[in-house]
């Protein structure tokens, strides 16, 4: 559990970093003429002087999952700020990751620490969100158990993470695993061109110069850039953008 302890003019809330924020409430002093909080530290570092609103959040993302975190609270006598999501600040317990991996079918994770009831829910990076893909009961609860989860990767750079969440309601998550799944990507070539670009597929395309004007597009699995000056210029096809050569 998180711990808080108090002092005459600090409030202290200790765990551990598990991906999330935490929002802090902030009340008026007593005469009711400023706001309670004056400074907020974390882990010894000043991040927050004299907010100026009655709740804000303090930015944690910088720390690895995992990471110890203490936040100082300092505050005028008389008022008490609140910590509006505690839990998100889960202490270390016997639960953990100890491996997060991919390959071209699947997800698979290990851990250790299981208990009965637990749920783990697989999460992809869709949009700067995350979003939920799949969600799986515990195994039998053991020292260390295996999972491997068949997935559908996209094309590309995919981001995926899983979250852990007991029966009591404590959520841990895994470190952010980066998966690059070149299978079926579109490819063109040559880079120094004279001529002609071929694709590996049919693509819409565009050509572009460096200021970003667009000099060519189209659909097809070649294009003709013989009439482009000597120079750089970039193509975007396959929902990427990619350099070439005109020699």
């Amino acid at each position: 559990m998180q711990s808080f302890v108090t002092f005459s003019q600090e409030l202290f809330v200790k765990g551990t970093y598990q991906g999330k924020n935490v929002y802090i409430h902030n009340p008026l002093t007593a005469d009711q003429r400023n706001y309670c909080i004056q400074t907020v530290y974390l882990n010894g570092n000043l991040v927050v002087k004299s907010p100026r609103t009655s709740s804000f959040e303090v930015n944690l993302s910088s720390l690895a999952i995992g990471t110890a975190v203490e936040i100082k609270i300092v505050h005028s006598e008389g008022c008490k700020p609140k910590v509006i999501n505690p839990w998100v600040l889960k202490s270390q317990g016997n639960f953990k990751f100890t491996n997060v991996s991919a390959d071209e079918k699947n997800i698979i994770w290990s851990v250790e620490g299981e208990t009965a009831n637990s749920v783990y829910y697989i999460e992809r990076m869709v949009n700067n969100n995350w979003t939920n893909v799949t969600t799986l009961q515990a195994q039998n609860p053991q020292s260390i158990n295996t999972y491997t989860l068949p997935i559908s990767h996209n094309v590309g750079l995919n981001k995926y993470r899983i979250k852990h969440q007991e029966k009591n309601g404590e959520i841990t998550y895994s470190n952010v695993l980066d998966y690059n799944f070149t299978q079926g990507m579109v490819k063109f070539y040559p880079r120094n061109v004279n001529n002609k670009i071929y694709f590996t597929a049919v693509v819409n395309y565009e050509i572009s110069n460096i200021k970003k004007e667009v000099l060519k597009k189209g659909t097809g699995k070649e294009v003709d850039v013989s009439n482009l000056p000597r120079g750089v210029y970039y193509i975007s096809f396959d929902n990427r953008t990619e350099q070439f050569l005109k020699k």
